[in-house]
């Protein structure tokens, strides 16, 4: 049985609260260019299934989102809410693929 790997990239708080819940590769950012920077060097390692990542920095790095999710099958991209933080609208880098590719536009 193979198991793949799940990150996190997020501020520190975000983080420090999946490494309480034991995820081993945990990593924690100040800005969205760090996130980048990050989100594309584990993007490219075959054993990660999943990046999450906050909508903040997400909503501040969709054009790179959007370019590793569709270069690679694996790992996929999610965002979720930050900390504390209000909703923020949300970034789905696979309703963008969609978007694009076929121009419809998927509502849920």
């Amino acid at each position: 049985m193979v198991f793949m790997k799940i990150a996190i990239i997020a501020d520190e708080d975000t983080v420090n609260c999946f490494k309480l819940a034991g995820l081993k590769h945990a990593y924690s950012v100040k800005n969205a260019s760090e996130a980048e920077e990050l989100i594309r060097e584990v993007s490219t390692k075959s054993d990660f299934a999943m990046i999450v990542t906050t909508d903040t920095i997400a909503n501040r790095i969709k054009a790179t989102i959007n370019e590793i999710t569709e270069k690679v099958k694996f790992p996929i991209i999610i965002s979720i809410q930050k900390l504390g933080e209000k909703p923020q609208p949300q970034f789905d880098p696979i309703t963008e693929i969609i978007k694009r590719k076929t121009g419809i536009e998927l509502k849920l």
